[in-house]
This record gives structure tokens, C-alpha cells and sequence, in this order.
């Protein structure tokens, strides 16, 4: 008896507290906590991921860095306690220090701070007058390249101060653009171009500018490629730590007129002029190295005078003996996200979206046929990293759905679940009544398939008639 009464007293505890669950509101929407893309030590054992905690007074808004054991033993904890965020988080060689952008007291522009993982406070290496951004660390662990955006003209750190202090004494405030674009998405665009540092962390050791005073730099185009914020040239060490390679465009200033094409470059990491590895008409962005350092891959867009749309195809560039890039995915009709290598080189998994949601699909790193990991109903799935070091691969990412904002999980491959290992948001997503979106399709007189969503309201009640807004998505590999 005692059984059934509890048991009772459960099934009514739970209607309760469904019963108290309200319609999401725009203060459950904004506070939110956002977590970040995630990045992975090369042993596979700590994922370290920035976490946004908004606030209506953006003064108060704060963003830091937190770690969480990626075999799910434990809870994820506060690296950082700012309000400065950190940003381009990037695990060392050695699994034991993190390098990443962030402004601190005394700073004017973020600088990039090394922080251990065993103890102690982050430390500033470098202290560039036009600040620094995006670090990645050299195979060996003992330098670190990042990215600044200079003035032109300048070939030392101490120009661009002088340059800097003469911009903020003048009394005016009024540019001149004699070329386009002037504006990206919600800032104006300045005179400074990307260029690519190296900070040895030797003591007493100062950044170097590898592309003051070369022609590529000079060109009154060059430009980083286009990202969802602003322009960057991703650099990236290649595996033996000799050179860098980095995405870039020579061309914008015609934009107004023409398509312009972003190229990949290699420059030594001793600086001199960079060599392209890529020519047009296509663009090639997101340059990244497989494991066994004897290849290098990228995205593809097709010309815009071949194609106003165009998938992001991945392609392959022998190394360190390079030639024209091959093509992996030149007849699958889908656009590659994320990239991800298996320890061993062979496997290279992606992400992409496919009938409204974005999953996690794999192929032979050589080519080959693309197939879906597992069949994801639910969801979208962003940022996959794979520890290069790991026994045995372990695919870590964001997932978020339209009930349940971003975390990071580990992606079981075999069962197609999600381990979480964060859960930033889960109380009050607890709170808020989110009927779970119905997914059908329909077949229209063309016979072509149509895919539909049907999102319900809170409190939803079938014998009442509600509005109704249709956006229908259709298949296209039907």
C-alpha cells in the first residue's frame, strides 16, 4: 500500500510541476547562457568551451572560459572570472596550457594570455600595440602565431604605436574611402589589414610580423577572408612548424565591380614573401592539416561568375608537396561545416545540414562516398572537434535544438546519443512550456517533396483552433 501511495504522490508531483510551466518569455530567451564553440586537449581528456552570461546592462554581461573532464566524470568549472571576454581558445601541444585572447587591466586592445591548466595566473606573452587575436600554438609548443590588424605601411610595432596615437590626437573623426567595401554588417570598415604574428616564448623574445614590407600585404585588395563577424586570415602551422598557411583575398577593392576570390598562401614561419597555393576563379577558406601532417584541407566556393550559389565542397592539398587541390565531395549535394580527422588520418568526419537539421556525416580522408554517422532527428550539431592524440576518436560538439539551447556533448557514433557535458541552461529551460516541433512531409503535384514543421503553441489545446504561418523547406535531393 505504502508503494501505491507513493507512487501516487509522484504521478501528482509531476502533474504539478507541468502544470507550472509558463510560455518562454524574451527574458528566458536573452539570459539564456551561450555557450561557445569547444575546443579539446590533443589527449582527449578536457574540453574547454567560453560561456556567455547576458545581462540587459551590457556592462554587466560577462563571458569566461570553462573546462569539464570530456569522459563526463565531472561537472564543468570556471576557468576565468572577467568581464573581458576570452576568446579563440586553443589547447597546447602538451595538453597542459591554453592560449587565448583576452583583455585584461592595463590592456587597451585584447592581447594573448597563456594560461596553465595545473595552476597559476594567465600570463601576458606579448603586448602588440594594435592588438592580437586568434593564437594557435607551433607543434613544439614553444612559439605561438596569432593575428593583429596593422596600419599600412608599418614594419614594427612601434609604427603602428605612433600611427595609433596620431589617429586618436586628431580632431576630426571623417575617412575618406576610395575603395569598397566601407562598411561590414554593423561597423565600419578602417584603414588596418590582418597580418599574421609569431611570439617565440622564449624570455625577452618580440612578436614578429611576418608580412610587413611584402607585396601581398601591400596590395590595396588584400583583405582576410569574410567570417560571420568580421575578416581573419585563420592561419595555420604546418606540421613540422616551417611555414604557415593562411587564407586571404588580394582583390576586394573591386568588389563593387567584380567577384573577388580568396586564396590560400604559405609563408615561411621566419617570414618573406608568401607563395599562393591556390589561383583563381574559385575561393578557398578554413585551411586545416590532417593528423599525420601529409595533407591539407580547405572549403571551396565556386566563383560567383560561375554560380550566385554555391555548396562549400571540401577539398584535399598534398603536403608537403603540393599541387592542384582534389575535390572530395564534388557530387554530394550538401554544404561541409565542421571538419575533424580520426587520430589515424583515415576517416574525416564533417557536418552539415540536411533536412533541417545538421548532422554529423564521415568519408575516406583519400575520397570517397559520403555517409551520414547516424540518422539525427533531432537537433543541429556545430563546431566537431576530434582530440588529435586519442586512443580511440572521441567527437566532441555544440548541439541545440529549438528546445534546448547550444552545449557540448560527446557524440557516441555507434548509438547516435548524446552524452552532455554541460548543461548551462537546464533549470529554467525546466520551467518553460516548449511542445516539441512535429516534422512531416508532403508531396506536391510536381511530385517534388516538401519538408514542413509544425511548432505548437504553449498549453497547446487540440479541440481549440489556433493562427497558423507555414514555411515550408523543400528537399532538395528529392
Amino acid at each position: 500500500m505504502s508503494y501505491m501511495r507513493n507512487a501516487t504522490m509522484l504521478l501528482v508531483f509531476a502533474a504539478t510541476v507541468l502544470a507550472q510551466k509558463r510560455p518562454i518569455t524574451h527574458e528566458d530567451v536573452w539570459l539564456m547562457k551561450r555557450t561557445g564553440a569547444p575546443t579539446v586537449s590533443p589527449d582527449g581528456k578536457w574540453a574547454v568551451m567560453p560561456v556567455t552570461e547576458p545581462s540587459y546592462d551590457s556592462a554587466k554581461t560577462a563571458s569566461d572560459l570553462w573546462i569539464v573532464p570530456v569522459d563526463g566524470s565531472g561537472p564543468p568549472r570556471q576557468l576565468t572570472h572577467t568581464l573581458a571576454p576570452e576568446t579563440s581558445a586553443v589547447f597546447s601541444p602538451d595538453s597542459k596550457r591554453i592560449a587565448f585572447a583576452t583583455k585584461r587591466e592595463g590592456d587597451e586592445f585584447p592581447q594573448i594570455y597563456v594560461l596553465p591548466l595545473d595552476g597559476g595566473e594567465a600570463m601576458r606573452i606579448a603586448n602588440v600595440a594594435t592588438g592580437a587575436s586568434n593564437p594557435q600554438w607551433r607543434p613544439d609548443g614553444k612559439a605561438i602565431l596569432f593575428e593583429s590588424r596593422v596600419y599600412p605601411g608599418a614594419m614594427t610595432d612601434e609604427d603602428n604605436r605612433k600611427l595609433a596615437a596620431e589617429r586618436k590626437a586628431r580632431k576630426y573623426n571623417t575617412r575618406v574611402f576610395d575603395s569598397f567595401p566601407v562598411r561590414y554588417w554593423d561597423h565600419w570598415l578602417d584603414e588596418t589589414r590582418p597580418h599574421v604574428f609569431v611570439q617565440s616564448l622564449q624570455e625577452g623574445a618580440k612578436p614578429r610580423d611576418l608580412l610587413a614590407g611584402t607585396k601581398l600585404a601591400a596590395q590595396p585588395g588584400f583583405e582576410g577572408a569574410f567570417s560571420e563577424e568580421d575578416t581573419e586570415l585563420t592561419p595555420q602551422w604546418s606540421p613540422d612548424g616551417s611555414s604557415i598557411v593562411f587564407a586571404a583575398t588580394a582583390d576586394l577593392n573591386r568588389l563593387a565591380s567584380a567577384p573577388f576570390t580568396t586564396e590560400l598562401y604559405r609563408v615561411p614561419a621566419n617570414g618573406g614573401e608568401p607563395a599562393a597555393l591556390t589561383s583563381g576563379p574559385d575561393s578557398y577558406l578554413h585551411p586545416v592539416f590532417r593528423p599525420d601532417g601529409k595533407a591539407l584541407y580547405a572549403l571551396r566556393e565556386r566563383s560567383l561568375q560561375v554560380s550566385t550559389y554555391s555548396l562549400d565542397r571540401l577539398v584535399k592539398i598534398d603536403w608537403p608537396e603540393t599541387g592542384q587541390p582534389k575535390l572530395l565531395t564534388g557530387e554530394w549535394d550538401r554544404s561541409v561545416a565542421s571538419i575533424a580527422f580520426t587520430p589515424d588520418s583515415r576517416t574525416i568526419y564533417v557536418t552539415a545540414e540536411d533536412q533541417g537539421h545538421d548532422k554529423i556525416f564521415h568519408l575516406p580522408a583519400d575520397g570517397g562516398a559520403v555517409q551520414p554517422l547516424f540518422d539525427a532527428k533531432d537537433g543541429t550539431y556545430s563546431d566537431l572537434v576530434i582530440p588529435s592524440n586519442a586512443r580511440q576518436p572521441v567527437l566532441i560538439a555544440r548541439w541545440q535544438s529549438m528546445l534546448h539551447p547550444a552545449d557540448v556533448v560527446r557524440v557516441n557514433a555507434t548509438t547516435g546519443t548524446n552524452q552532455f557535458l554541460t548543461k548551462f541552461n537546464d533549470e529554467r529551460i525546466a520551467q518553460v512550456d516548449l511542445p516539441p516541433p512535429r516534422e512531416f512531409w508532403i508531396t506536391a503535384k510536381s511530385g517534388r517533396r516538401i519538408q514542413s514543421f509544425v511548432v505548437l503553441p504553449p498549453a497547446f489545446d487540440p479541440s481549440k483552433k489556433y493562427p497558423r504561418l507555414c514555411s515550408p523547406m523543400a528537399d532538395r535531393t528529392a
